[in-house]
């Protein structure tokens, strides 16, 4: 029995092809660095970044900047001094959140000029903190109120 001739044909290195990969995979692995640390920093949601606190007269807001889709958030306001009796919030604003819950709990919530104002009474109120869930992925823009004092606040919600 004859053995059978195979075509050795010779194996071409393209070096240059080669080094064009290994560019385009190192720009990879520094994209994914840099996004995994714009993440533990805070830029989609709970971080650094995400955190933002606005001071007007001696009341503060707390919140934050970037939040996730149906992931529970909070809104603190803080007064250094006098109590805070009274807070108004855009009711487009609100359309985009569920209120879960108000502590201390307002003693009365009216609607009018096209914000929900919550009222509050008695002596521990100069914390005051609203616990939202996002309804809807976009950019929220709103003037929050506190007694005199006026806040613009925008966040991003992701997916």
């Amino acid at each position: 029995m004859a053995a059978k001739s195979i075509d050795k044909k010779p194996i071409v290195d393209e070096i240059s092809l080669h080094r064009k990969g290994w560019i385009i995979q190192r720009i990879g692995w520094c994209l994914m660095f840099a996004f995994l640390i714009a993440a533990l920093l805070g830029l989609f949601g709970e971080g650094p970044l995400s955190d933002k606190k606005l001071q007007s007269g001696n009341i503060s807001v707390e919140y934050e900047r970037f939040c996730r889709y149906e992931h529970g958030m909070k809104i603190k306001l803080q007064s250094s001094q006098e109590n805070i009796s009274t807070v108004s919030i855009p009711q487009d604003y609100l359309e985009n959140f569920r209120v879960g819950e108000i502590v201390p709990e307002p003693s009365k919530q009216v609607a009018s000029a096209g914000y929900i104002h919550y009222q509050f009474e008695g002596v521990q109120n100069k914390l005051i903190t609203f616990y939202l869930s996002p309804l809807k992925r976009k950019t929220v823009r709103g003037i929050l109120r506190a007694n005199a004092n006026s806040f613009a606040i925008k966040q991003t919600i992701y997916p």
